[in-house]
């Protein structure tokens, strides 16, 4: 009993100084307001919605959420893989989140995605912060990411009509330098090298991996 109380404090001790750094790295600004090689210019894929464009276009917000796990004393994160029989972006990897609805703020509606999609009690989560909102031009969305923080490992319910899989994995496989991958694409009668994610043998790309690389290069900055 002793032994396992150590081993609770231990962990409670790395998660707040993970917590630490995490607060210290959304904090981090560039000069140019942007951080992420991935959502660079090299990508054409510009930084906000294009004023020439009808209409004002959609709103959507997503959750980064980190909580320490007591099992291997480390601070987690999750992914969720979206149904494959889902008619917009089945199959593919991405951060519990969704549409904004009428009359909520951005922050409103990543606390409730992560309650729909992953069955996480929004009253527990602590906001830490915002990382750069980004615009995905072939669904008109912007999509504004948040970060937030439990005190303690959730029990996860998923959405069955729209989540396959939960993907959980430590902040430490994030920052592991070797699950940063390549793959060439022809894009714009260009041949282009696009940087994805290799993680837990799931291919994690587009504003998913851009929002990931955000955080991974704030977090390196102040480590």
């Amino acid at each position: 009993m002793i032994y396992n109380w150590w081993l609770s404090r231990k962990a409670v001790r790395q998660a707040n100084m993970n917590r630490s750094q995490i607060e210290a790295g959304i904090q981090t600004q560039q000069p140019d307001g942007w951080v992420s090689s991935m959502g660079s210019s090299k990508l054409v894929r510009p930084e906000t919605r294009p004023e020439d464009l009808p209409g004002e276009g959609r709103e959507a917000a997503v959750m980064l959420l980190f909580f320490p796990s007591v099992r291997d004393e480390t601070v987690h994160t999750v992914l969720t893989r979206r149904r494959d029989d889902l008619a917009d972006h089945p199959g593919q990897i991405s951060l519990p989140g969704g549409s904004r609805d009428k009359g909520e703020t951005l922050e409103q509606t990543a606390l409730r995605e992560v309650e729909e999609e992953i069955g996480v009690d929004r009253s527990r989560v602590e906001m830490l912060g915002k990382l750069n909102s980004i615009y995905i031009p072939p669904s008109d969305f912007t999509v504004t990411p948040y970060v937030g923080w439990l005190e303690s490992e959730p029990k996860f319910t998923l959405q069955a009509d729209e989540v396959a899989e939960l993907i959980c994995f430590p902040l430490t496989d994030l920052l592991d330098s070797s699950i940063r991958k390549y793959s060439s694409v022809n894009s714009d009668l260009k041949h282009r090298d696009v940087p994805w994610f290799s993680i837990q043998n799931h291919q994690v790309w587009g504003a998913t991996a851009i929002i990931l690389d955000d955080f991974v290069t704030r977090l390196q900055s102040v480590a």
